[in-house]
């Protein structure tokens, strides 16, 4: 309150509390969803990356028995993204898939190691790391030796999903996004300053404007269980004349009691009146 007893509506206790739940949790779900895609999920794909790498070796050592010398002279995939393209074409991942399980097909190794390369490479994929350096060997056998070594006490990953990454990012863009909305909001609506003179029932309006009494034509009160009501004001009001004002009493105390005032002093008291805050109270709990 002023020294001149002129008083501003407080920004609303109740208001203030759920919108800094909303911003809280939804912050936190965004954070969540960044920790995901930046740490969680790329060290799993890193993990079944390792794993399938070795897993790849391990069928190409074994395709030698098939075509003598194919582990040192093919286990390495210069160009990963096109060996990608080529083994994930639907008739290329059919053939292959045809002859690893035909246990007379001439090249049935041949093709368990392509299966095998083909789900190293989608692993290096989902993690952006399919690029040459990953994917080329100066001596296959010790890289075999060495990651046999490294995980032979692991069991074997789960790889990523497409969508793993990709949908972490999304939440924390979508969690962010609305909480950023939640705060613009609120920063108008802290921005928004209602004064009451008590002396004379003056209520000035964020736009400069003022109103007594004497002014209202109407208060409609049908969504007053939203903490909403309307004041039709008389055409005579210089700067309001005939326009229907909006007033949220949730996002700001006192308010509602203002309105109240104004309207018992304009059209007398008005039945329901000391109903009016039970029920609201239970609208605010149920919502």
């Amino acid at each position: 309150m002023s020294d001149d007893g002129i008083r501003t509506a407080p920004l609303g206790k109740r208001w203030v509390r759920k919108t800094a739940i909303f911003v809280v949790v939804l912050l936190a779900f965004g954070s969540w969803g960044l920790y995901d895609a930046v740490s969680v999920y790329p060290k799993r794909g890193e993990r079944f990356a390792t794993w399938a790498r070795m897993s790849y070796l391990e069928s190409a050592r074994s395709a030698n028995a098939e075509d003598f010398g194919i582990f040192e002279r093919e286990a390495s995939v210069p160009n990963p993204r096109e060996e990608y393209e080529r083994l994930s074409a639907p008739d290329q991942r059919q053939r292959n898939a045809a002859d690893a399980a035909n246990t007379s097909s001439s090249r049935r190794m041949r093709a368990i190691m392509l299966n095998a390369r083909l789900a190293w490479l989608e692993g290096l994929k989902r993690i952006g790391e399919l690029n040459p350096e990953r994917t080329t060997f100066e001596n296959p056998r010790a890289e075999l030796e060495r990651l046999q070594a490294e995980l032979a006490t692991g069991g074997n990953p789960k790889p990523l999903a497409a969508y793993d990454i990709p949908s972490q990012w999304a939440i924390m863009i979508v969690c962010w996004s609305i909480a950023g909305v939640i705060l613009v909001r609120a920063a108008r609506v802290a921005a928004t300053k209602y004064r009451w003179e008590p002396s004379t029932m003056t209520l000035t309006l964020p736009g400069g404007a003022s109103i007594t009494p004497e002014d209202i034509e109407e208060v409609d009160k049908r969504k007053w269980d939203k903490f909403i009501v309307f004041l039709k004001i008389k055409p005579g009001h210089p700067a309001l004349g005939g326009k229907e004002i909006r007033f949220d009493t949730y996002q700001h105390d006192e308010l509602e009691g203002w309105i109240l005032e104004m309207e018992r002093r304009a059209f007398g008291p008005q039945e329901g009146d000391d109903d009016a805050e039970p029920a609201r109270a239970a609208s605010d709990a149920a919502g």
